[in-house]
């Protein structure tokens, strides 16, 4: 019995991972080239989509938006989205979050100006409304 805890001991000891050993701060990789996307289509390099989605980054910010209405159905959504186009002053935003298309209404900088707006809207008479989260528009 001694002797198969001996080699059970010493199996377990050999068995250390290799990588125990390595010191990491040793390691000097350089940094990797930007990888080079190209367009089978037009046969070229299309960084103006990457360059578009950046702009469109720094042209907004965090902010709030009221969401009025969600839906599994994309039909319903776009007749809502029509109907509150009429009532409400502001922009409207139609976004997909599988599986339910979203209504966002306003672009507001602080917790407190989307609170005062949903107040407004529920005196309006809408119902189940409530402050998301968002990237807003400057």
């Amino acid at each position: 019995m001694k002797l198969i805890f001996i080699i059970l001991l010493l199996t377990t000891l050999n068995a250390q991972d290799s990588l125990f050993w390595f010191n990491m701060k040793s390691v000097r990789d350089s940094i990797p080239e930007t990888p080079r996307i190209l367009d089978n289509i037009f046969g070229g390099i299309n960084f103006d989509i990457l360059d578009s989605l950046r702009v469109k980054r720094s042209m907004s910010i965090d902010g709030y938006r009221l969401q009025i209405y969600e839906s599994s159905s994309a039909t319903q959504a776009s007749i809502k989205n029509k109907k509150f186009n009429k009532i409400l002053s502001d922009s409207i935003y139609l976004s997909f979050e599988a599986p339910f298309y979203k209504l966002h209404y306003g672009n507001f900088i602080s917790k407190d100006e989307a609170e005062l707006e949903k107040n407004i809207l529920s005196k309006k008479g809408l119902k189940n409304i409530w402050i998301v989260r968002s990237r807003i528009e400057k």
